[in-house]
């Protein structure tokens, strides 16, 4: 019975967001155990992804009150169960692959614990399937944010990720980066100076996350110093305000790792590039080892290939001669652009089924 709970969950995780049969291994299957006990599992999928509320649930598994709270606690703090925040009668969801899920809880919390530090461990070896099977199979289906401090004069306002915080955000929350602690643990890994402390909920997940200890409360001015300090740090700014931001490094994180294997990366051009004045170029490289996409080439000055420039702003935010700005795209260009994330995003989703609880923090 235990296995089949597994086995189950396994089969449901892998078509959540993100998540692609392929994931199926060995790597995935010790995480899951290690993760849910065989009762949790067996919950987990009782539940469903529509979840329940403790009443619902009971009806539905023949389970007694108590002995649900027991189970739903221990998921709680392991951060495999989402409850509604603030409510006295809540509907309890077990957590999919992302967004959020699996992938960010598991950097989220007290991370000093043994628990934790195994977890981590876990991630860290099942990672590069993750990226393998499912996240680089999925195509360039996310977009940078370009950074705020280089963005051009004629930058609309919803292009301006500081803007559209302050327009979509009453509640934020910060935890560490998941993806940077995975690449910490590793014996191998690669040790940057990127800021932990940047991965960012905002909204009801912010709330769920503060309430289960997950993540601490922030200010909006806050965040905003983060993002600052990440950007002066040379990551790429992700996700979508008022739900998730992430702060994505080339040495870590899953939307780059793929190139490390070869792989391509999971960004699309945003509104954006990057164009570099060659007067004043010193031929520095500062820009070359910042580029997170090897966009950017040193012959007698920086050179920018305009196919692989994402629009995130990192090389204009650290070259110290101002030499590469940032350009917006024409109308004409953006609309192609967009209309080809919106397909690539479209597709992302119907290769997976529908999460109730995304789709619910999504606005969708």
């Amino acid at each position: 019975m235990a296995t089949d709970a597994y086995e189950k969950l396994a089969d449901w995780l892998a078509s959540t967001f993100r998540g692609l049969p392929g994931i199926k291994k060995p790597e995935f299957m010790d995480l899951i155990r290690f993760l849910y006990t065989p009762e949790e599992a067996q919950l987990a999928v009782q539940m469903g992804p529509e979840g329940g509320t403790l009443d619902a649930l009971a009806a539905k598994t023949g389970m007694t009150r108590e002995g649900l709270k027991s189970l739903i606690q221990s998921m709680e703090k392991k951060g495999t169960l989402y409850t509604d925040p603030g409510s006295d009668n809540p509907v309890y969801r077990p957590l999919g692959l992302e967004v959020p899920g699996l992938a960010e809880t598991s950097g989220w919390g007290d991370m000093s614990t043994p628990f934790k530090q195994e977890l981590i461990g876990l991630w860290d070896k099942f990672r590069p399937i993750y990226v393998n099977e499912a996240v680089s199979e999925l195509g360039q289906h996310n977009r940078a944010w370009c950074i705020v401090s280089v963005l051009p004069p004629d930058a609309k306002p919803d292009e301006n990720l500081y803007h559209e915080i302050r327009r979509t955000t009453d509640f934020a929350a910060v935890s560490q980066c998941p993806c940077r602690l995975m690449e910490r643990h590793g014996d191998q890994g690669e040790v940057c100076d990127c800021p932990l402390d940047c991965c960012m909920c905002f909204g009801e997940m912010a709330r769920w996350a503060v309430e289960q200890e997950h993540a601490r409360h922030i200010t909006v001015d806050e965040a905003i110093q983060i993002l600052d300090a990440c950007a002066d740090a040379g990551q790429v700014h992700t996700g979508l305000p008022g739900v998730l931001l992430c702060n994505c490094c080339k040495h870590a994180c899953v939307n780059l790792y793929a190139m490390k294997m070869g792989k391509t990366h999971t960004y699309s051009k945003n509104h954006f590039h990057a164009v570099n004045a060659t007067e004043t170029c010193t031929s520095c490289g500062t820009c070359v080892e910042a580029c997170p996409v090897g966009a950017i080439q040193l012959e007698t000055t920086a050179v920018v290939d305009q196919d692989k420039c994402i629009g995130c702003g990192v090389c204009a935010a650290g070259c110290e001669e101002k030499s590469i700005r940032m350009v917006r795209r024409s109308e004409e260009e953006i609309a192609k652009l967009d209309a080809e994330f919106m397909e690539a995003f479209g597709n992302v989703i119907s290769r997976t089924r529908p999460d109730p609880l995304v789709m619910k923090l999504f606005g969708a």
